[in-house]
């Protein structure tokens, strides 16, 4: 009887019912990337959207308001895949690189939600909440993260990265020197 009584008082697990019903996963695009990441950004930007309301048949004006704190991060570099035949060659009796290389582009771009959060909500009395705000403003985020990337300080950076990197990978084919050219009306690189 004792035994049974000590049992009773060890605490038991808590019964918890988990119910998976698993699901197919879908690949619907499958391809081979060839990307040089160069630079990598860390974005935070302040978005604030207002949905502005009349009501009483335009009587009274009304917002409904969104203060939203985005942070993320955007990863620049070259597309490899962008490479016409003549882009890279080697001179043999130089031993020197050619290569002509696109300019740089925003590869990817990652919205932080951990550490992205409404800041301030505000809606008048006479307004409607409107539930797509913070959708509308985590789209602006990504917007303002790409432009970030296209600041001429960000892109010159990219650039000097692409080099660096091709500088190594081609000392490691025994180049002695690589020439670096950009599309689109970039100016050519030295050489390095």
């Amino acid at each position: 009887m004792t035994l049974g009584y000590l049992q009773e008082l060890r605490p038991k697990p808590p019964s918890e019912v988990r119910v998976e019903h698993p699901t197919p996963t879908v690949v619907k695009d499958l391809r081979d990337l060839a990307r040089l990441e160069t630079l990598s950004l860390h974005v935070e930007k302040v978005i604030d959207v207002k949905d502005h309301q009349t009501r009483l048949y335009g009587l009274v004006d009304a917002d409904d308001s969104l203060l939203f704190v985005a942070t993320g991060d955007v990863v620049m570099g070259v597309d490899f895949a962008k490479l016409a035949d003549g882009d890279a060659r080697f001179d043999e009796a130089t031993r020197t690189a050619y290569v002509h290389l696109p300019a740089p582009e925003v590869l990817s771009t990652r919205f932080d939600e951990p550490h992205s959060y409404v800041h301030a909500r505000a809606t008048d009395v006479l307004a409607k909440r409107n539930e797509a705000l913070e959708s509308v403003a985590r789209r602006d985020a990504i917007v303002a993260f790409e432009a970030a990337a296209k600041d001429p300080k960000a892109i010159a950076r990219a650039k000097e990265q692409a080099e660096k990197q091709l500088r190594a990978l081609a000392k490691a084919w025994t180049a002695r020197d690589v020439v670096v050219t950009w599309s689109e009306g970039a100016p050519p690189a030295t050489m390095l």
